[in-house]
């Protein structure tokens, strides 16, 4: 039963990281922990385009079991490179009027990130590491998740999170949290409608939340600054790197009867910036309840 509940403290902070595009704005694309912007295809001639995608992509290591990567499970010399080789991409891309791209449509996995809320799970205990993180949209519904698994040495004990959310392009000159203007059309705004946390394996449990954004805070949005077909680059509100790739989602996004339900279901409410992490200490209810009949958690693959 200790395990069961250390596992669920953990799922608390994965999902609620996943919820954080900034620390203050609780905000970011991730794990994601997250990220809702789009950006138009690179300026740049193809030819370099692709020579400097090719070094960002290779700068970055396969983690095991799929994580993303992050400035603290690899040398700080490789996070440096990969930084560099973000900012030539961004540079060249010089992305602009992207906030309704298409491309941005479908399944995206994390490959890397140095955002806080992410390199926090790096190194979790007992045991537990953090796994695979997708984050599929749905333009045609405006609609986004992210889902994210952590694992066990064992293998005996999985757990999964979900954050269900909706998004919409940013107006022009607009500001993020961090005081950067949106005049490239380039941003939108998120709105982070639930998060489920979800105990796999051996019992099956369930846990919801509903983020209550707090009027004293910015908007939660973020914005990308390279999108094509096959690689996403992101930044938070606080310049934070999110890289991901396209590929297909180990768990299919919610249908719209499946999401109210979910919204018509019951849920804890937590304040959107009140400490991702002290979730699993104030938040009523994130260590209780369970429903093992429940689709809203990510499933095992």
């Amino acid at each position: 039963m200790l395990v069961h509940q250390r596992l669920r403290l953990l799922l608390c902070a994965v999902g609620a990281c996943a919820l954080a595009p900034s620390r203050r704005d609780f905000a970011r694309s991730l794990v994601g922990v997250g990220g809702v912007a789009v950006a138009e295809s690179a300026r740049a001639a193809p030819a370099d385009t692709a020579t400097l995608k090719a070094a960002l992509l290779a700068a970055i290591p396969a983690m095991r079991d799929g994580a993303p990567a992050t400035n603290a499970t690899i040398s700080g010399a490789s996070a440096a490179a990969i930084e560099v080789a973000a900012a030539d991409l961004e540079r060249a891309s010089n992305a602009r009027g992207s906030a309704r791209n298409p491309a941005l449509d479908g399944n995206w996995r994390l490959v890397y990130s140095n955002a806080p809320e992410i390199t926090s799970l790096a190194r979790l205990p007992a045991g537990f590491r953090l796994g695979p993180v997708y984050q599929p949209f749905d333009l045609r519904r405006a609609a986004f998740e992210n889902q994210g698994a952590v694992l066990h040495a064992t293998g005996l004990i999985r757990g999964s999170t979900r954050v269900v959310g909706d998004f919409r392009p940013a107006a022009r000159g607009s500001l993020n949290a961090a005081g950067v203007v949106n005049d490239r059309d380039r941003r939108v705004d998120v709105e982070f409608r639930r998060v489920v946390f979800a105990l796999d394996r051996p019992l099956a449990a369930r846990t919801v939340v509903r983020p209550t954004p707090d009027p004293a805070l910015a908007r939660p949005a973020v914005d990308a600054t390279f999108l094509d077909d096959a690689l996403r680059v992101t930044r938070g509100g606080d310049g934070a790197l999110f890289v991901l790739v396209r590929a297909p989602a180990a768990v299919p996004m919610l249908s719209d009867a499946e999401r109210a339900s979910l919204y018509g279901g019951g849920s804890s409410d937590v304040v959107s910036g009140a400490g991702l992490g002290n979730w699993s200490r104030t938040a009523p209810g994130v260590v209780a309840g369970s429903d093992a009949g429940s689709r809203y958690g990510a499933r095992a693959p």
